[in-house]
């Protein structure tokens, strides 16, 4: 059967109540066992304290009609005539007792009737436990006579029965008291184990991640709140394992973009040392030779300076200091005047560049200087990569529901299938075979960040060769002419 999971929230109230209630609970126990003892134990002694004693009625009339007097023989004579009824007399004068033939010491009846004694020259009947006390006093002679029946108990039970109560319930408290604490502790360590269970758990695997095992996660089944945490901990266990295999993939590639960097202007200062060390040494003997020898190391000086130039502008982009200036631009003339301009910086190459079916009237807010930088990556990247003589780029644009959509095509070989998710990646140069042509694996990543930055999307897909394309947002043609910087 399924077992509810709780949440340490309701697992806390649960334990509280549990705690409360077993506590009151003994509390409501002891305190009716105590009642019932002390119920008991005065009943016992209360039995049979509401009856009169025999000739009550006529000892009434014998000290109603004693003449009072504190003189021996007429107290002696009134004892005589009591006694006849099985009673005992006291005399109290000014507090202190003149006369007693009780065979009890009557001072404690005597302090325990004070409380209740009427000194209002009258007579009173008083019963207490198996007693019969009659008194009168007579206010002239400041006498209390009391006329006794009964057989003598202690009077401490009635007399003392709230200390009883008091002192029982003292005992009660303490008890309970005790009962709470250790009751308390039962039901806090099994709080604590149900908390410190899984810190023990996760205290482990943090243990295990400083020794480098990211590997291994953490298991625990139980409150939601600590499953919510240790799930936590095993997502940043596999953040982690993620972030260091592309670490270690990133310093492999850096190291790969060195070594390319290395070679791509090795290259170049090779052939310019090589030609300069050829002018010098007279092999170019005429002005022709001379011309072509001086226009091989100027290009070559030209290589460097692009590979210079890219470099740095990868370092803007790491370090965030490449602002965007962004106009309205209309996607035909922009593209036509592109085209044109690179066509004259490539008259000797041949590559030809087609604009087919692109359409008029499509507006987008684009940085037009890196934008030309996106167009120049792409083109550069088919002429390194298509592997093939007669290469032609294609440049389509369309609108597809809020985007304008550009496509760059060429007709080379494309890409392996299982490269085109990565082909946009820092330092990224295609399969084995690409990797021995010049480049540094920068180009595509560049155009990814700046489309990005002007809100755009790029991706890629063989087409009979490769095909890139580049989502921006459209803008209405009404739209703000102002030109704003990011």
């Amino acid at each position: 059967m399924h077992k509810e999971k709780q949440t340490v929230k309701h697992r806390i109230f649960i334990s509280n109540t549990r705690m409360v209630l077993v506590t009151l609970s003994l509390f409501l126990f002891v305190n009716i066992f105590v009642i019932n003892l002390y119920e008991n134990t005065y009943k016992n002694s209360m039995i049979g304290s509401s009856e009169l004693a025999d000739n009550t009625e006529q000892i009434r009339n014998i000290l109603a009609d004693w003449n009072t007097s504190p003189k021996e023989e007429a107290i002696n004579n009134l004892a005589a005539k009591l006694n006849r009824y099985g009673y005992s007399i006291c005399v109290e004068m000014d507090g202190e007792v003149i006369y007693s033939n009780t065979d009890f010491s009557v001072s404690e009846l005597i302090n325990y009737l004070g409380d209740y004694l009427e000194t209002d020259g009258k007579m009173h009947v008083y019963v207490q436990d198996y007693m019969t006390v009659i008194t009168q006093y007579d206010m002239n002679e400041k006498m209390k006579v009391y006329a006794i029946a009964g057989e003598y108990h202690e009077f401490w039970p009635q007399k003392n029965s709230m200390t009883t109560v008091l002192i029982l319930l003292l005992i009660d408290g303490i008890f309970c008291i005790g009962a709470l604490l250790i009751i308390s502790q039962i039901f806090t360590k099994r709080l604590i184990e149900h908390i410190t269970n899984p810190l023990a758990v996760l205290s482990e695997g943090a243990k295990r991640m400083k020794e480098g095992n990211y590997s291994e996660p953490v298991k625990y089944k139980g409150d939601i709140e600590f499953e919510y945490v240790c799930e936590a901990f095993n997502e940043m266990q596999e953040h982690i394992t993620e972030a260091n295999a592309k670490k270690e993939s990133y310093e492999k590639m850096r190291v790969e973009m060195v070594a390319g960097i290395s070679h791509d202007l090795r290259t170049p200062l090779t052939a310019i040392r090589g030609t300069i060390k050829g002018l010098k040494d007279g092999v170019a003997t005429t002005p022709e030779l001379r011309e072509k020898f001086l226009d091989t190391a100027y290009k070559r000086t030209i290589e460097m300076d692009l590979l210079l130039e890219r470099l740095f502008y990868f370092s803007k982009l790491e370090t965030g200091n490449m602002p965007l200036f962004f106009e309205k631009t209309e996607w035909s003339e922009y593209l036509e005047a592109y085209v044109k301009r690179y066509e004259l910086s490539i008259e000797n190459e041949s590559l030809k560049i087609n604009l087919k079916d692109v359409k008029t009237g499509l507006f987008s807010k684009i940085d037009r200087e890196q934008m030309e930088r996106i167009l120049d990556n792409i083109l550069e990247n088919s002429k390194k990569y298509a592997e093939t003589d007669k290469l032609e780029i294609t440049i389509n644009i369309f609108d597809e529901h809020a985007y304008v959509v550009l496509e760059i095509s060429d007709n080379g070989g494309g890409v392996s299938e299982d490269k085109i998710p990565h082909i946009f990646e820092q330092f990224f140069r295609g399969d084995e075979s690409r990797n021995i042509k010049e480049g540094n694996g920068l180009g595509l990543y560049i155009v990814k960040y700046l489309v990005n930055a002007m809100g755009g999307l790029v991706d890629a897909e063989n087409s009979n060769g490769l095909t890139i394309r580049i989502r921006l947002p459209i803008l209405d043609v009404g739209g703000d002419l102002d030109e704003c910087k990011i």
